[in-house]
Parts: C-alpha cells; sequence; structure tokens
C-alpha cells in the first residue's frame, strides 16, 4: 500500500545556526514540543546521529493522558536536514534552509491510518508553530535574571519590540495585566486598581481548578511611562497583607532604545530568608513565562 506523506512548514524570523539548536538541544524541546497550551513535555532526550535515539514525553497538564514518541535517525545533516523512522516503522524527514536571518522549516512525514489526515497536518502544524514562537522569543530577547543575595534583590532585564505607550499600558492597565500576568495555566485576575501614588492593586492568581491566591502592589511613585514603584506583598482577598509571606520592593524603569523598549526590574526583599523562599515558591519560572505572555500580547497589540 502507498504511504500518503503529509508536509507542514513554518518560516522561522531566526538564522540557521540557532534554529537548528533550538529544535535539535532537549533542553529547548521541552519548551516548544506540544501542541496547545494544556500539554507539555516534561522530558526528551536527543542522541543526534545516525542510528542514534530520540525520545520525548508528551502529557495532558491535567495528567489526563501522556505517551512517549521514540525514533531512530536514518540520516543527520547538520544545519539542512534530518531523516528518522518512528517506532511503528513510519518515516519523517525535516529541511532546514535559510536566507537572510529567515530560517524554512519543512516536516514531511508519514500518515498514520487511526486518525484523520486533516487531524494529524494540524497537529504536526500546531506544534511547528509553537516552534516558531518559542524560537523567535528565544532570538530577539534581551533577558537577564540575576540574584542578589548580599543586597537581597532580584534583578530582572527584558526587552519587548514594542513602543512605550503599549508597553507601560500593559504594566499598568488592570485590562491587560490580568492577559499576562499569570503563568499559565494560572491567570491573573483584577478586584480593584487604582493605578496613582498612594494607590494600590489588589489581584488573584487564579489555578485551573479555580484556587485563588491574593496579592497586593502598593503604588509609592510613579513618573509616567518612564518609572513606577511599589511594595508587593499577599494579601487575602480583602486585601489584608499576610506579613508572615515574603515581601519587595519593585523598581521599574522603562527606555526606549534602538527601536525596542528595555525594562529594568528591581526587587529587593526585607530578608534573604524571604528572597530564597520566593525564589522556591518558583518566581524566577513563573515570572519568566510571565513575560513570554507580555511579549505576545504586546506583538498583537501594534498589529
Amino acid at each position: 500500500m502507498e504511504t500518503t506523506k503529509i508536509t507542514v512548514q513554518s518560516t522561522i524570523q531566526a538564522g540557521i545556526q540557532k534554529v537548528w539548536d533550538y529544535y535539535t538541544q532537549p533542553e529547548h524541546i521541552i519548551s516548544w514540543n506540544f501542541a496547545s497550551d494544556d500539554w507539555h513535555c516534561p522530558s526528551a532526550t536527543n542522541d543526534l546521529r545516525v542510528g542514534g535515539q530520540y525520545n520525548a514525553r508528551m502529557e495532558a497538564k491535567d495528567g489526563s493522558y501522556g505517551f512517549d514518541f521514540s525514533a531512530q535517525y536514518d540520516e543527520v545533516v547538520a544545519f539542512e536536514k534530518i531523516a528518522y523512522t518512528m517506532e511503528d516503522g513510519r518515516k519523517a524527514l525535516i529541511t532546514f534552509s535559510g536566507d537572510q536571518g529567515t530560517t524554512l522549516v519543512k516536516v514531511i512525514f508519514d500518515a498514520e491510518n487511526q486518525n484523520d489526515q486533516e487531524m494529524q497536518r494540524a497537529g504536526w502544524q500546531a506544534i511547528l508553530d509553537n516552534f516558531k514562537k518559542y524560537a523567535e522569543l528565544k532570538t530577539a530577547r534581551i533577558f537577564d535574571f540575576f540574584v542578589d543575595k548580599v543586597n537581597n534583590t532580584i534583578y530582572v532585564r527584558r526587552d519587548f519590540n514594542a513602543t512605550l505607550q503599549r508597553v507601560w499600558q500593559a504594566w499598568t492597565t488592570a485590562e491587560l495585566l490580568d492577559q499576562w500576568w499569570g503563568p499559565k495555566p494560572w491567570r491573573a485576575e483584577t478586584k480593584t486598581m487604582d493605578f496613582r501614588e498612594d494607590g494600590h492593586w489588589l489581584y488573584a492568581m487564579v489555578g485551573p481548578d479555580g484556587e485563588k491566591h491574593w496579592g497586593r502592589a502598593d503604588y509609592i511613585s510613579i513618573n509616567k511611562e518612564e518609572s513606577f514603584s511599589a511594595k508587593d506583598s499577599f494579601c487575602d482577598e480583602n486585601g489584608t497583607v499576610n506579613s508572615e509571606l515574603p515581601q519587595n520592593l519593585w523598581e521599574i524603569l522603562f527606555r526606549e532604545t534602538d527601536g525596542k523598549v528595555l525594562i529594568d526590574l528591581t526587587f529587593t526583599f526585607d530578608s534573604l530568608e524571604d528572597l530564597e523562599t520566593n525564589i522556591q515558591m518558583g518566581f524566577r519560572e513563573g515570572f519568566t513565562i510571565g513575560l513570554n505572555q507580555l511579549n505576545e500580547l504586546l506583538l498583537t497589540m501594534e498589529k
């Protein structure tokens, strides 16, 4: 019986070497190898050579389903193409072709017989689209994250391809904050916001099962489209601060440079213990996801 081949492709705004690395290195694969936000890739290994093995674990985030994807490499030509055979005998070919800082990634794979071919095409295309988003974010952005335990401080720097006005709005408007502040599958939900000196923002971090953790930012100083500072605290739904949990001072600077907006963020804690508790609670991972979501939101706002 003749095998049906399906093709998906995407043009990535990044050089071919970076695209190759992001596509083949396990530390990157786990960040993009899924078709939708309710799935993830918790682990991957890749022995990128002829006869080598590729393995990736794919799981629904709610734990309802998961499977292992494995393949053996038949051909590997660095920065040009990869061919492999899947466990069920089906084959796939991935090609990479570059031109002036962009890379076309094309995937041709054998269709299987259990699912509709259009469903298969859509699923593989969604994964490739997710890869495109990841690779372009990794290539375009400045992202620095530094922990200074001597001064109980976390420093973060990130740039965005957007106007200063848009970036400022995204940080100071409740409707926009709710779209990016909570790292998926969590989300932010504003109860009240009064963006002015001596005003405050009261919001909940809402989990996928409806669980809520409340936070409060009390604004101290505001210089429009330049900077603002605030005291960040955990609290209850009425805004009563929980002094037993870490608090920190936000100092956020905005400036336009080379057609982008660069943000410098300083988070200063009352003690080293508070800083370390915050890190253990997943601050770096959650805040990184949130900034990536902000970047995606800004791209839609600029259209």
